[in-house]
Order: structure tokens, then sequence, then C-alpha cells
């Protein structure tokens, strides 16, 4: 990795390099090339057990590191699980390892490159299931905060419908994230920039907005579409744990919108 010198990787060795430290890896931008003059650097301790602190922010030689202890054990245990594996997958296959005395952090490194999803679709698509139930919640408030203008509850509850249909959608999907920076692109170019979930998402979150419509209203408005559309999306694997909440959801959606009361000014 050249983006950082050896004097400053040797530095960040000396510093952590401790009894108990299984060993030492830098993650994120730097290892990726895609670093610029406001990029953190991540690294990554590995042990056993977590100290107290086991995440905190520090300014080494004028940069921004982010130090981040993490259970080795933790990690592989990521690998088996969907919503986790999205991110740990990629982050651990490209991790730049420092110090790896054991050979531990070489093994998990390649582990994560032989990864494979296809046995993981099962709880994944469950994951997906339950974050549309329980988004149900999210709904009815949405519902009532626009029938009675109370911004501050469309905006709350959109918030979360908003972010946990989007990690259902890209969970159940099986998209890995190479960075945090392109979440929302990765769901874009999957779905596309015409299909009426990515029309949802974008309204839902404020990425786009509508002319002489008030922005809570539209927001908690897509926000409503973005629960049918993922609906739609997970319609041939909804079980019958969560049917019933997720239909009658969708049916007072319905109801709502031809009362009119999501375009009372």
């Amino acid at each position: 990795m050249t983006q950082l010198n050896d004097t400053f990787l040797q530095s960040i060795i000396a510093r952590f390099n401790r009894p108990g430290v299984i060993g030492i890896s830098v993650a994120g931008s730097y290892t990726r090339g895609m670093q610029d003059e406001f990029s953190d650097v991540d690294l990554d301790i590995f042990v056993d057990e977590l100290p107290k602190d086991d995440y905190t922010l520090r300014i080494f030689d004028e940069k921004l590191v982010s130090v981040k202890y993490v259970r080795l054990a933790d990690e592989l245990d990521s690998l088996t699980k969907p919503e986790r594996a999205v991110w740990a997958v990629p982050g651990l296959s490209n991790m730049h390892i420092l110090s790896d005395e054991n050979g531990a952090l070489a093994k998990l490194k390649q582990t994560a490159k032989d990864f494979k999803w296809a046995g993981l679709q099962p709880a994944a698509d469950q994951y997906a299931v339950d974050k549309l139930s329980s988004c149900a919640e999210e709904a009815h408030k949405i519902m009532s905060g626009l029938k009675t203008n109370n911004e501050s509850k469309v905006l709350y509850a959109s918030w979360g419908m908003f972010k946990n249909l989007s990690f259902a959608a890209l969970v159940q999907a099986g998209l890995m994230i190479q960075t945090e920076n392109r979440v929302f692109a990765i769901l874009e170019e999957h779905f596309g920039s015409d299909h009426p979930w990515t029309r949802s998402f974008r309204l839902s979150f404020g990425m786009d907005v509508e002319d002489g419509v008030p922005a809570y209203k539209t927001r908690g408005t897509a926000s409503l579409d973005m629960y049918e559309e993922t609906a739609k999306l997970l319609k041939d694997i909804i079980n019958d744990k969560h049917r019933e909440v997720i239909e009658n959801t969708l049916q007072l959606i319905t109801k709502f919108r031809a009362s009119g009361a999501s375009r009372q000014p």
C-alpha cells in the first residue's frame, strides 16, 4: 500500500502492537486508492477481548485516525449473518494487514475472499421481511402525521422507514458495500433510475423534491410508496409470521390514499 508512507505505518504498529493484540490492519479508502485530503485512516485492531474504550478518533501525523478494536471471533461471525456480511466481506477482503504474528488475519482475509452468498440467501430473505413488517409502525405514524399536519412525526417516522427498507432491499439482493459512501448509489444502480422503488427511495430521503409541496409531505407520502414498492419486491418470500401485519398495512395505506388525507393542506 503506497498511499500511507512506511514511517507512518511503522509508528502505528509500534503504538498499538501490545500484548493481547492478534493483529492490526488498515481498511477503508486508503486500501482502495480512493483517499483524498479529507479521508480518515481506518485502523482495525484485532483482539480476543475488547477493551473498555473500543473505538476512538485520534490525530496522528496530522491525519484523522479511526481506531477500532474488534474481536476476531466477531469478524468471523459477521460472515454468517447477511446484514453484516454485505459490509464485512468487502472490508475484510481488501484490508491491508500491518501486523499478523500468527497468521490469523491472513486466514480471515482469505475466508472473506472465498465467501459465497448463496448459503445466506434464506437468512437475507428473512431479514428483509422482518424489516418490512417492523416498518408497519412507521407507516401508521406517517399516516397519522400527514392527517394532522404533524411535520416532526412524519419526518421521524419517514427517516426510520427509509433506513430500514433501504437495507432490507440491499441485504435481500446481496449487494456488497465496498464503501459506505456508495450505499445509495449501489441501490440505484441495482434497481435502475426509472424503477418505482428508486423513485420512492429518492423522494423519501429528500434527494428529489416536488414543487409546491411541503418537504415533509413529499417525504411522508414517498415513504408510504416505498413500503408498497418494497412489499412488491418481497411478495414471494413474505412468510405467515408477518403476512397479516404487512397485508393489513398495505390495505390501510390504500384506504388512506383514497380518503385524500395525504393531500390535505
